[in-house]
C-alpha cells in the first residue's frame, strides 16, 4: 500500500475522532509538534526505524517525550509504533491539516514572488483570492527570484500564474509563431 494511501488513512480517522470529540485545532497542534520534534531530530527517527527497536520502547519514548497529549494523539502514536508506521507522520499530519482546514473553511495558498511580499500585498491577495475560492485563505510566501516579478499563487490544486518569466516565455512563444517566413 502506497504512503499516501496510508497516511491518508490513518489522518480521515483521526480527523473524524477530533471532530465527534471537538478537538480538532488541538489534535493538529500535537500532530504539528510531533513533526517538529521528529524533523530538528534526525536521529530520533532513525531509532524509531531501526529495526531492534520494538513497540515497547517506542511506545515509553513517545509517553515521556509527548506527555502532554490528547488521548486521540497519543493513540495514534501507539498505534503506528505497533505497526512500525511511525515513518508516516509527517504525511499523516499533512493530510489531518488539509482535512481540517475544509472542515473549517480555509484554503492554504502557497504564493511564490521575487521579493518577500508586505503585508499589504498578502492582503490584497487575500481579499482577491478569498472571493475567487469562497473560504478564507492562509498565505505561505515562498521566495524564488527565478520568476523575475509577479506571484504565482497555488490553492490546492489550481495554479494562478501571474510571473514575469512566464509572460515572457508566452510572449516568447507568439512572437515565433508570428515570423513570416
Amino acid at each position: 500500500m502506497s504512503g499516501s494511501v496510508v497516511a491518508k488513512r490513518y489522518a480521515k480517522a483521526m480527523f473524524e475522532v477530533a471532530m465527534e470529540k471537538n478537538l480538532l485545532d488541538q489534535v493538529e497542534t500535537e500532530l504539528t509538534q510531533i513533526v517538529e520534534t521528529f524533523s530538528a531530530s534526525p536521529e530520533l527517527m532513525e531509532w524509531f526505524s531501526h529495526p531492534n527497536t520494538d513497540s515497547a520502547q517506542k511506545k515509553e519514548l513517545f509517553s515521556t517525550l509527548f506527555k502532554e497529549l490528547n488521548e486521540i494523539t497519543q493513540n495514534l502514536l501507539f498505534l503506528l509504533a505497533d505497526r512500525h508506521r511511525e515513518g508516516y507522520i509527517g504525511e499523516i499530519a499533512a493530510e489531518y491539516k488539509e482535512l481540517a482546514n475544509e472542515a473549517r473553511g480555509v484554503a492554504e495558498a502557497i504564493v511564490t514572488s521575487a521579493t518577500p511580499l508586505t503585508e499589504e500585498d498578502k492582503q490584497q491577495l487575500t481579499e482577491v483570492f478569498q472571493q475567487m475560492v469562497g473560504k478564507t485563505i492562509h498565505i505561505n510566501n515562498v521566495v524564488d527570484s527565478d520568476i523575475l516579478g509577479g506571484v504565482i499563487v497555488q490553492i490546492g490544486d489550481r495554479l494562478y500564474d501571474g510571473s514575469l518569466k512566464t509572460k515572457l516565455v508566452r510572449f516568447q512563444e507568439r512572437l515565433k509563431g508570428s515570423r513570416v517566413g
